[in-house]
This record gives C-alpha cells, structure tokens and sequence, in this order.
C-alpha cells in the first residue's frame, strides 16, 4: 500500500503569508503508519517546496499512490479540495483522505466534496491506521472509530475514537519524511517565531488537549489534557539537536505550563542534561498557569521567547468569551517574565460580540502599558466547531474561511469602517507611535540575517512568498 501525505501550500488558498514551518501532523501519522507495517509512505510539503497544483499532480502522479492523505486548517479548506481533485485526475483508483483542524471541525463539508472519499475527526494516528488496515482487509469501515464517509452517497459519522490516552507509547515523529536542512535555509517564515535565536529551528509538542472553554477556540484534541513524561520530551529535544543540529525549539502545545510540577522538571532536565539549545513558546502560554518559579527556570532552560495570550483587556468579554483571566495576575507575571530578560509576545483579539469601542481601546491600552516586545492584534473570526461559531452562526458562515489576520465579519458593536479603523489603530499606536520602542526591538532580535530575510520577503518578493 503506497500512501502519500500532502501539506498543502496555502499561498493559493489564504490571504496572509505562509510560515514554513515543519508539520507535525503528518510527521507523527507517518510514524504511526511504519509502526503499523506500512513501509511506503511519503511526505510532500508544498507549502516550504512552493508547489503549484499543477507540480502537486505531478508529483502524485510520478508517485501513484493507493491513498492521498491530505490535511489543513479551516482557512486552507479550498486548497484541501483543490489538490484532492488533483489527486483524482492524477491517480484515478487513489483513495483521498482528509484529515487535520478542518476535517475535524467540518467533516460534512469535507464530504460534501465527492473527490473526497473519507475524513478523519479528532487524533489521527490510530484512526488512518485502521482505515488502511480496512482497505487492505476488504473489511466494514463502520468499524474504523474517528472517521466520516460516504455509503450508497450518504454521509456517514462513525463513533468518535477515544483520545490516545498515554502519549508517551507514540513513536515519535518521522522526521526523516521531511527534508529537515531545507527549512533552515528558507527565505520565509519556518517558524512561529518570528523573533527566532537561529533559523536552525524545529517544533515539538510534549502535550495534547486543552480543559478550557475559551468559545472561539478550537476542539481537536479534546478537552482532557494528556501530557509526555518529562524524560520522553527530553529524549526527543536531544535527538533534534543531536540528530538534526536544532539550536532552537519551538513548543506548540495548547497549554505547556498547565502541569507546574512537570513544565519545571522539563526545564531542569535540560539543564542536567547539557542540552544547547534556546527554547520558544510561540502557541500563547496560559498566563495565570505561570509562576515566578516557572519563569525563572525557563530562562534558566534558555527561553528566548514566550507569548502570552490575553485576548481581551475587558473584565466583561473575558467572562463571555469564557477565558475568565485574572487581568490583574497577568500584569503581574507579565512583568516578572520581562525583568527575566525574556521576549514576551502579547495576542489580543479585537471584535467578540458586542465589543464595544472603549473596550478595543483598553485591549490597546493594556497592550502599549505592559512590557510586551511584541503583539499580535487579530480579528475575531468564527470557525467551524466552536461555540462562538454556533452562536453567530448566521452571520458567521461567510468568514468560516477566512483567517485572523484578515477582516471577514463585524460582530461587535462598533459600525464596519470603524472596527477596521480600530484595528489598524491597533497596530499603529503598539509600533508607529512608540518609534524608540521599535527601535530598541529591532537592537534586540537575535538572529537579524533571518529577519532580513523575511523582511526582503515580505516587501520585495511578496508574490513569491
């Protein structure tokens, strides 16, 4: 059984630009796949190659898989069935999967596409395991847990699969399906950090799940958090910097710092263990799941950068939105974290329901007033699989595919023209009217060579990008 997994290039689908980072997703399904006694398998990342569809259907063809597996985020939906039609012209007797945030959110649009014959829900491992174990055996797909598709052209939701309990009895990522050297030498983003130590940067995930209720936010791995021993993470950070030559990793769980015990065990097993490395928290910690002890040991572990997501600087929309953050604290550990000499990106949100203009403002205010580096303002966008989705869902169907760099939708209690106004105002006063702020951020980027890079990128090379 021949199986190809595709990361598409959202350069055609989206409206921002791409960041190259190395795919976990893919990297970890196929692991489990060679596990499983699967031994062709192979990974396409047209996102770093800069495929067009067209070099996507060569390359699938050249190839001619028995199934394409294929994944995205909501925002990339459209490249998702572009490239499974594709997948269809190109090797006709080829089974197309979809999996990822956006099978997950809306597998009933993804089947709604008739080039697309099954979609994975939830944690993939597992579930494409069985599915080709299934195709392989002749045996009924109502028996494979977590995954949708059609019969005699109706949709079919089979039971959800119960989340990988120890995450530890994973094998880890197989990085050797990615061309690890060639993301270090990109001219755009390979990283969420933008501020990065050194482009020799790699991803790591050391948990799975979020217990929060944060109503705009995602569901994919469920709501229990399920955490890797601390000398699992450990293991794996010394093979990326032994094996692969990583100086800086980049942590993308939900909430890393959401065992205190464990989150400080990871820090001081990196210090036993000598491992040279910087360490960056791009995904947004849990500012009121942080301690000065924590804080501490991070930097003593050799973070560079961590983000804090706020959201909302007003009391009120932190209750509705269900973030429920004690503003307060946040300041507090904010603050701690900056006299720690470490970068602090702030993310806030600017349009929930019924925001109103003096509470943008204070979500500006609270941004320019803390000692943040950096700050990301987004556009509240609903996506699919949410309850914020659910409750605007008239209104929210036209920006299911947009992004949240981008304006789609107005939810909040200001007019159209200034929602948009606000939100540029947001940007202007963190970084145009603070000119020695700026300048001193620019003094205190690590790796500049990268960051001209992307500046040269995004300015000059922009149709490329």
């Amino acid at each position: 059984m021949k199986i190809l997994l595709i990361q598409p290039n959202p350069r055609y689908c989206c409206a921002s630009l791409a960041c190259s980072n190395i795919p976990l997703g893919p990297l970890y399904l196929g692991a489990a796949l060679r596990r499983a006694g699967y031994d062709q398998v192979r990974f396409l990342d047209a996102r770093m190659l800069r495929l067009t569809y067209k070099e996507i259907e060569k390359r699938i063809a050249a190839f001619s898989p028995d199934v394409v597996g294929i994944t995205g985020l909501s925002p990339e939906a459209r490249g998702v069935h572009h490239i499974a039609a594709g997948a269809k012209a190109s090797a006709p007797a080829c089974k197309v999967v979809v999996g990822g945030p956006y099978a997950t959110s809306s597998p009933e649009a993804a089947l709604s596409d008739p080039m697309v014959d099954f979609a994975v829900v939830g944690e993939g491992e597992r579930t494409i395991c069985a599915l080709i174990g299934a195709l392989s055996a002749g045996t009924p797909l109502e028996d494979v847990d977590g995954l949708a598709f059609r019969k005699d052209g109706v949709r079919v939701m089979n039971r959800p699969r119960a989340p990988i309990e120890d995450l530890d009895v994973l094998p880890l990522p197989a990085w050797d399906l990615a061309e690890v050297e060639k993301y270090f030498h990109l001219w755009s983003r390979h990283s969420q950090n933008p501020f990065l130590s050194s482009g020799r940067s790699m991803p790591l995930m050391t948990s799975r799940g979020c217990p929060y209720n944060c109503i705009y936010c995602h569901n994919i791995f469920g709501k229990k958090t399920r955490l890797r021993g601390a000398e699992s993470v450990l293991d794996e950070m010394e093979t990326l910097v032994g094996k692969y030559g990583a100086k800086e990793i980049e942590i993308l769980d939900d909430i890393f710092n959401i065992d205190l015990p464990r989150a400080k065990s990871i820090c001081d097993g990196i210090v036993r263990r000598g491992l040279k490395v910087r360490l960056s928290f791009p995904n947004g910690l849990r500012v009121d799941r942080m301690d000065e002890e924590l804080v501490v040991k991070l930097k003593q572990a050799g973070t560079n950068l961590v983000a804090y997501a706020i959201e909302t600087a007003s009391p009120r929309l932190q209750r509705e939105i269900k973030k429920n953050l004690d503003l307060e604290k946040a300041a507090r550990i904010i603050r701690f974290t900056a006299e720690q000499g470490i970068n602090i990106c702030g993310f806030f949100m600017l349009g929930f329901p019924g925001e109103t203009r003096k509470e943008m403002l204070a979500t500006i205010d609270f941004a320019v007033k803390e000692p943040f580096n950096h700050a990301n303002f987004f556009y509240v966008t609903p996506k699919p699989g949410t309850p914020l989705f659910e409750a605007v869902k008239g209104k929210a169907m036209a920006a299911a595919s947009g992004d949240y760099y981008s304006y789609s939708i107005n939810l909040s209690a200001v007019p159209d023209w200034l929602f948009t106004r606000m939100c540029s105002w947001a940007y202007t006063r963190f970084y145009k009217l603070r000119p020695i702020h700026l300048l001193i951020e620019i003094v205190r980027i690590p790796d500049k060579l990268y960051m001209l890079k992307l500046l040269v990128r995004a300015f000059f090379l922009r149709g490329l990008a």
